[in-house]
Protein backbone atom coordinates (compact mmCIF):
# COMPACT_ATOMS: atom_id res chain seq x y z
CA UNK A 1 0.00 0.00 0.00
CA UNK A 2 2.89 2.38 0.46
CA UNK A 3 5.38 1.91 -2.21
CA UNK A 4 4.28 3.59 -5.67
CA UNK A 5 6.65 4.71 -8.36
CA UNK A 6 5.50 8.67 -7.25
CA UNK A 7 7.23 7.66 -4.02
CA UNK A 8 10.34 6.21 -5.01
CA UNK A 9 11.09 9.08 -7.14
CA UNK A 10 10.47 11.55 -4.54
CA UNK A 11 12.73 10.12 -2.44
CA UNK A 12 15.02 9.63 -4.57
CA UNK A 13 15.04 13.68 -5.45
CA UNK A 14 15.00 14.32 -1.65
CA UNK A 15 18.35 11.60 -1.61
CA UNK A 16 20.17 14.09 -3.54
CA UNK A 17 19.44 17.19 -1.82
CA UNK A 18 19.98 15.68 1.16
CA UNK A 19 24.09 14.71 -0.36
CA UNK A 20 24.11 18.43 -1.34
CA UNK A 21 22.83 20.21 1.08
CA UNK A 22 25.96 21.86 3.33
CA UNK A 23 22.60 21.51 6.94
CA UNK A 24 20.44 19.11 6.47
CA UNK A 25 18.01 18.47 9.77
CA UNK A 26 15.16 16.12 10.68
CA UNK A 27 11.93 17.31 12.78
CA UNK A 28 8.71 15.35 13.86
CA UNK A 29 6.20 16.09 16.55
CA UNK A 30 6.17 12.67 19.16
CA UNK A 31 6.19 9.32 17.10
CA UNK A 32 6.94 12.06 13.89
CA UNK A 33 10.13 12.56 15.98
CA UNK A 34 11.21 9.40 16.99
CA UNK A 35 11.46 8.75 12.99
CA UNK A 36 13.19 11.68 12.88
CA UNK A 37 15.69 10.49 15.48
CA UNK A 38 16.16 7.30 13.79
CA UNK A 39 16.72 8.70 10.58
CA UNK A 40 19.50 10.89 12.17
CA UNK A 41 21.71 7.45 13.43
CA UNK A 42 20.65 5.73 10.06
CA UNK A 43 22.13 8.81 8.30
CA UNK A 44 25.14 8.53 10.34
CA UNK A 45 26.16 5.31 9.56
CA UNK A 46 26.37 6.64 5.95
CA UNK A 47 28.37 9.14 7.33
CA UNK A 48 26.27 11.81 6.75
CA UNK A 49 25.73 14.33 10.12
CA UNK A 50 21.96 15.43 10.39
CA UNK A 51 20.21 17.85 13.17
CA UNK A 52 17.41 16.70 15.33
CA UNK A 53 16.05 17.43 18.21
CA UNK A 54 13.50 16.31 20.88
CA UNK A 55 12.49 19.11 22.23
CA UNK A 56 10.08 21.16 20.25
CA UNK A 57 11.11 24.49 21.32
CA UNK A 58 14.43 24.02 19.83
CA UNK A 59 13.00 22.11 16.61
CA UNK A 60 10.88 25.88 15.97
CA UNK A 61 14.12 28.02 17.20
CA UNK A 62 16.67 25.94 14.89
CA UNK A 63 13.56 26.39 11.93
CA UNK A 64 12.90 29.71 12.61
CA UNK A 65 17.33 30.93 12.37
CA UNK A 66 17.89 28.64 9.30
CA UNK A 67 18.91 29.99 6.00
CA UNK A 68 19.22 28.94 2.40
CA UNK A 69 22.00 26.53 2.94
CA UNK A 70 19.55 24.62 5.08
CA UNK A 71 17.34 21.59 4.44
CA UNK A 72 14.84 21.14 6.97
CA UNK A 73 12.92 17.54 6.20
CA UNK A 74 9.35 17.21 8.31
CA UNK A 75 7.76 14.13 9.42
CA UNK A 76 3.97 14.77 10.15
CA UNK A 77 1.90 12.46 9.46
CA UNK A 78 -1.36 14.66 9.53
CA UNK A 79 -0.09 17.74 8.34
CA UNK A 80 -0.15 19.67 11.50
CA UNK A 81 3.44 20.07 12.20
CA UNK A 82 3.57 24.01 11.83
CA UNK A 83 -0.22 24.56 12.76
CA UNK A 84 1.75 24.19 16.37
CA UNK A 85 3.45 27.46 16.31
CA UNK A 86 3.12 28.88 12.99
CA UNK A 87 -0.68 28.73 12.61
CA UNK A 88 -1.13 32.98 12.20
CA UNK A 89 2.65 34.07 11.83
CA UNK A 90 4.97 33.12 9.12
CA UNK A 91 8.07 31.93 9.90
CA UNK A 92 10.47 33.79 7.69
CA UNK A 93 10.76 37.47 6.85
CA UNK A 94 12.44 37.22 3.65
CA UNK A 95 11.59 34.05 1.69
CA UNK A 96 14.54 34.07 -0.68
CA UNK A 97 16.95 33.48 2.34
CA UNK A 98 14.94 30.70 3.58
CA UNK A 99 15.40 26.85 4.11
CA UNK A 100 14.17 24.55 1.46
CA UNK A 101 11.33 22.67 3.76
CA UNK A 102 10.14 19.45 2.94
CA UNK A 103 7.34 17.70 4.23
CA UNK A 104 6.84 14.10 4.37
CA UNK A 105 3.13 13.02 5.21
CA UNK A 106 0.13 11.99 4.67
CA UNK A 107 -2.27 14.80 4.39
CA UNK A 108 -2.77 15.08 0.41
CA UNK A 109 -4.56 18.49 0.20
CA UNK A 110 -1.84 20.67 2.41
CA UNK A 111 -0.76 24.62 0.86
CA UNK A 112 1.65 25.73 3.50
CA UNK A 113 3.51 28.82 1.46
CA UNK A 114 6.90 28.46 3.39
CA UNK A 115 6.65 24.51 2.70
CA UNK A 116 8.58 23.90 -0.83
CA UNK A 117 7.71 20.09 -1.43
CA UNK A 118 5.39 17.45 -0.15
CA UNK A 119 6.03 13.69 -0.20
CA UNK A 120 2.35 12.35 0.45
CA UNK A 121 2.14 8.56 0.92
CA UNK A 122 -1.06 6.77 1.57
CA UNK A 123 -1.80 4.78 4.78
CA UNK A 124 -4.58 3.57 6.69
CA UNK A 125 -6.24 6.11 8.44
CA UNK A 126 -5.83 4.14 12.17
CA UNK A 127 -3.89 5.14 14.95
CA UNK A 128 -2.04 1.86 15.73
CA UNK A 129 -0.70 2.05 12.28
CA UNK A 130 0.72 5.71 12.55
CA UNK A 131 4.08 5.60 12.58
CA UNK A 132 5.09 2.81 10.86
CA UNK A 133 4.65 4.43 7.02
CA UNK A 134 6.84 7.06 8.33
CA UNK A 135 9.45 4.79 9.81
CA UNK A 136 9.69 2.80 6.33
CA UNK A 137 9.82 5.92 4.17
CA UNK A 138 12.88 7.23 6.86
CA UNK A 139 14.17 3.42 6.32
CA UNK A 140 13.59 3.99 2.11
CA UNK A 141 15.58 7.39 2.59
CA UNK A 142 18.77 6.02 4.08
CA UNK A 143 18.59 3.13 2.33
CA UNK A 144 18.36 5.18 -0.96
CA UNK A 145 21.00 7.51 0.45
CA UNK A 146 23.93 4.93 1.25
CA UNK A 147 23.33 3.63 -2.59
CA UNK A 148 23.34 7.01 -3.51
CA UNK A 149 26.61 7.50 -1.86
CA UNK A 150 28.35 3.95 -3.24
CA UNK A 151 27.29 4.85 -6.58
CA UNK A 152 29.03 8.27 -6.05
CA UNK A 153 32.67 6.67 -4.62
CA UNK A 154 32.76 3.92 -7.52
Amino acid sequence: MLYSTELDKQIKELVIDIYQYKHVAAFGYMHSQNVALNMQYDLQTSEKMIFTRIKFADQIDYISHSHEDTLIIIFSDTGTYFNRVFSRTIPFKNNKSKPKIVMITSADNLNIPYVDKYICYKRRKDYSSHPYALTMIADMICIEYSNYIQEKNI
